[in-house]
């Protein structure tokens, strides 16, 4: 494409010698996602979107003036592939999906950042970097090699033509400096894959290689000791799935953060035992290994005196070894009398061995002759370190897009573990689990059968979905089963889009944190006026937790200013302080209603700061037991909103007869 071609301004742009360059070594494909970081006018963009119709291309842009010359040449060249990311590279990043391909336009002091983050998000990932500086260029190859990884440089001199009298006179310029690595598999890494998968094959009894990292007691470095191992695997090309016992949404966001793949929850409380085993098989299917990180301490159930819907309940449903994350700052012997009664207090605990965190290597060399006289193995230990930190916030740890260190932590955190936790003892003892029982085919009217059955020319339904740093919440297992119902979700950013998507037929509003971002949710008036006329319409809205709070008159901060919200709830939403409700919970309706019928029930759990002046009273919250229960939910026409995070598998019916809502426009 020529230069001249493309709607510029004063925005300096890459010059067509170099784009013919650059998007030739970044070797495209038709679905790729690419990252255009720094994209100026867009013409990377524009061009690498005309070789991938299939594709995503994310423009990722800081400045304003050049945000709008990008949404201009967008529409001009008419490339649809392109989203635009107003913000600076490697904050906007957090939270995009994995890349494919990633081009820098040039470079920065926040390169090593970017180059980091891109490669967490996808070891694979093909990257393509324009450098006009040696000092640039030694950067950029300092940074390669030292990740053991090689780089090819291609030097690409740019002219331009100036006139001079009836004339034109060639001015030479500055070179540039095409740099491009990754995304090539080098005959001796897929051959180490492969002796690497042999291997642990040979070893093998199941389809289902799985084991479980549980722990005594929550904080104890479960999700951290996970994140480290998925990493460390990862690097040798080990195919991971991420799984975590009970109904939380953080830690299965930190697994993603490591794997660029979504992970699954999976919960003996929502679901029976065979479709808790149905839904690990599903994602399970065709991974080198399946890691299943427990929740709380590795017995601790139902009500705090059962053993029901806790890790060990999990591993049982799963048959799955269980490996015990011990953390053992301030302790010595006593953790073998520690590790002794976990041993004991069932006999069937399936617990195979320990690591332990936080000790130096002295004293855990004295322990290890001891703990292994219990008769289990001890797969290493993990001395204290900055890489395994991380700040706390109010739903437990942080939201992995909000930390920005975190992913140069986990690799650092993997290199620590690689040196003193034994990897391969660990892959050894998931591919001996052993079969999964088989059930059979799902039980009728459980969401693996729904899913199942899906008809071939089921009618697809456009839902606009709530996703950015105020709404993230949301069970892998609800997208999909609204997905096989004939779903199709289109994404939108309550704090940037001014607008809902068009064509959608319903909306859904899933949980996250709207208190932090209050001010600017309530200064996007446009997409809450569009809200409040879609629910005031008669549209069908889905709103937990935190998108029941957006659907508030007004929402209170923790300090004390109040935001106008979307007005659609009448009433305000303010802190406690404390957790308000907690933990899981049985829904049942007040008679029949547009989702649940009279005798139905759909379970969910609660975990809530704030409260609100109107939380509804169509349906009771019931708890395990039945000794504690409120009234919650909104529920008129096709509005459901509350407190309450539904896992709609445990009751399928109302997702359909919620999307059958959204396809009669109520």
């Amino acid at each position: 494409m020529r230069d001249e071609w493309f709607i510029r301004g004063e925005v300096p742009m890459t010059k067509s010698e170099v784009r013919a360059v650059s998007v030739e070594k970044l070797e495209l494909s038709p679905d790729s996602v690419l990252f255009d970081i720094g994209a100026g006018t867009g013409s990377v963009s524009v061009e690498a979107a005309a070789f991938m119709p299939e594709g995503t291309v994310y423009a990722v842009e800081k400045k304003r003036e050049a945000v709008e010359l990008l949404e201009k040449n967008r529409k001009k060249f008419q490339a649809e592939q392109i989203r635009i990311i107003e913000g600076a590279a490697p904050e906007a990043l957090e939270g995009l999906e994995a890349p494919t391909h990633a081009f820098l336009g040039g470079t920065s002091g926040k390169m090593a950042d970017i180059l980091s983050l891109l490669l967490a998000k996808n070891p694979e990932v093909r990257v393509v970097v324009n450098a006009i500086t040696l000092e640039s260029v030694s950067k950029v190859m300092e940074w390669t090699a030292a990740r053991g990884i090689e780089a090819d440089i291609v030097l690409v001199s740019v002219s331009r033509a100036k006139a001079a009298g009836r004339v034109h006179m060639m001015m030479a310029q500055n070179p540039v400096y095409v740099i491009s690595f990754g995304g090539r598999e080098t005959g001796g890494v897929k051959a180490a894959k492969q002796a690497v998968t042999a291997e642990e094959a040979s070893g093998s009894e199941t389809a289902y290689p799985r084991l479980m990292l549980a722990a005594p007691k929550s904080g104890s470095g479960k999700t951290m000791m996970t994140c480290g191992l998925l990493a460390a695997w990862k690097k040798r090309e080990i195919e991971c799935r991420a799984f975590k016992c009970g109904p939380d949404y953080i830690d299965p966001m930190f697994h993603k953060y490591v794997l660029g793949i979504d992970g699954g929850n999976l919960d003996t409380f929502f679901l029976p035992d065979e479709e808790v085993r149905n839904q690990f098989k599903d994602l399970a299917a065709g991974a080198d290994l399946s890691v299943v990180e427990g929740v709380m301490g590795y017995y601790d159930g139902v009500g705090g005196n059962d053993t029901w819907a806790s890790s060990y309940d999990t591993a049982r449903a799963l048959d799955a070894p269980v490996v015990l994350v011990l953390d053992c700052k301030g302790a010595s012997l006593s953790l073998a009398a520690e590790i002794k009664g976990f041993l004991e207090y069932r006999k069937d605990s399936r617990i195979r061995g320990v690591i332990l965190n936080r000790i130096s290597p002295v004293m855990a060399e004295r322990l290890v002759p001891e703990i292994e006289k219990l008769g289990i193995s001890v797969f290493g230990y993990l001395p204290e370190c900055d890489a395994a930190k991380v700040t706390s916030r109010h739903l437990g740890l942080v939201i992995p897009e909000e930390s920005k260190a975190l992913r140069e932590r986990l690799e650092l955190l993997a290199l620590e573990m690689e040196k003193t936790v034994d990897v391969e003892g660990l892959l050894r003892l998931a591919g001996g689990a052993g079969e999964l029982k088989d059930d059979g085919e799902a039980a009728e009217g459980s969401a693996e059968a729904v899913i199942a059955i899906e008809a071939p020319g089921t009618e697809r339904i456009r839902i606009g979905i709530a996703r950015d740093e105020a709404f993230c919440f949301y069970y892998q297992e609800n997208i999909k089963l609204f997905e096989s119902l004939g779903a199709e979700f289109v994404e939108f950013d309550p704090m940037r889009d001014e607008h809902l998507p068009k064509e959608i037929a319903g909306l859904m509003l899933g949980g996250g944190y709207p208190e932090l971002y209050a001010e600017r949710l309530s200064a996007n008036g446009s997409l809450l006026r569009e809200i409040n006329e879609a629910a005031a319409g008669g549209m069908p809205i889905l709103a937990e937790c935190g998108g029941f709070l957006y659907l508030h008159e007004e929402l209170e901060t923790k300090e004390g200013e109040v935001f106008p919200m979307a007005g659609v709830i009448a009433g305000r939403a303010f802190p406690t302080g404390k957790l308000s409700r907690f933990g899981y919970i049985g829904l049942v309706p007040y008679g029949d209603t547009p989702l649940l019928k009279e005798g139905e029930e759909i379970r969910g759990h609660e975990f809530h700061y704030w409260d609100s002046t109107a939380c509804g009273n169509a349906m009771k919250a019931v708890k395990p037991g039945g000794k504690r229960s409120w009234d919650c939910i909104h529920a008129d026409g096709g509005l459901l909103a509350g407190f309450p995070h539904l896992y709609y598998p445990s009751n399928p019916s109302a997702a359909e007869r919620w999307l059958e809502l959204c396809r009669k426009g109520t």
